[in-house]
């Protein structure tokens, strides 16, 4: 009987293993699922719900096979230190760095600033009707960059204004991919402290991200903690596949749909 149950046993732990390592292999290799916590992406996705990641387009970026596009919503992590982007594990306690979804908005090499709530990649203003035909985006501007005598004393950010002997590590790249100063704001920091709407040209391997909740606090993204890097971006959210139905004004529709970049995301 003794040597029943421990082939029981045996066999019960043979099979755990392998479904748990057939999990571990598609969910690394394959795909993998994201719940959407939150409203920083509305109205794109709403709070609860889950997108489907494909994950060999991560190991395809990664080998160089492939890139990841303007327009395209991505699972990331923020840069450590990134205010607010640690949660707490549930019943066990323990903190851990949270993923995030964000929408890319501008690639390695590009221009990207944000004027008055809108924002322009590569000197062109981005018609975001994906946006705005839901909500006004609050007329914030990104990032703002102060200079006395010539110098960059301050940069002002979403999270707050950080003067630049006391920036926080994580926007440290930001401030080494910013353009040189306009003629005009140079002139001015002779006489007193001057300062502008900053533009940043994105280095190889960093990404600016931002979320479609443009109202005011609507979203913690790259207004916040700066470009991000490759190796943060762990996949893209393609296709949304639950909640199933969902009720609106009364009626049940079906819920399941691509998430394929809006056109406005199409520059040069």
């Amino acid at each position: 009987m003794k040597a029943f149950w421990e082939y029981l046993f045996k066999e019960w732990f043979r099979q755990v293993g392998e479904a748990l390592l057939v999990a571990f292999l598609v969910t690394t290799f394959v795909f993998t699922t994201v719940g959407v916590v939150g409203q920083s992406m509305f109205p794109t996705l709403k709070n609860g719900e889950r997108v489907l990641v494909p994950k060999w387009e991560t190991w395809l970026v990664r080998f160089g096979l492939m890139e990841w596009k303007r327009g395209e919503i991505a699972i990331l992590k923020p840069p450590e230190g990134t205010p607010n982007a640690t949660a707490r594990f549930p019943v066990l306690g323990f903190s851990f760095r949270a993923f995030f979804i964000k929408r890319i908005v501008a690639v390695p090499g590009d221009e990207v600033y944000v004027e008055r709530g809108v924002v322009y990649v590569n000197g062109k203003p981005l018609d975001e009707r994906h946006i705005t035909d839901h909500i006004a985006p609050w007329p914030d501007s990104f990032p703002g960059v102060c200079y006395k005598d010539g110098r960059m004393t301050r940069i002002l950010t979403q999270q707050g204004d950080f003067p630049v002997e006391l920036l926080p590590a994580y926007l440290k790249p930001l401030r080494e991919m910013l353009l040189p100063p306009s003629q005009e704001v140079l002139a001015r920091s002779r006489l007193t402290e001057a300062c502008e709407v900053g533009k940043i040209r994105l280095k190889k391997g960093y990404y600016f991200v931002m979320g479609d909740n443009r109202t005011l606090g609507g979203s913690e993204d790259s207004r916040t903690f700066g470009p991000v890097p490759l190796e943060a971006i762990a996949g893209r959210a393609s296709f949304v596949w639950w909640p199933i139905f969902v009720r609106e004004e009364g009626k049940i529709r079906l819920n399941l749909r691509r998430l394929s970049p809006p056109p406005a995301y199409q520059v040069p």
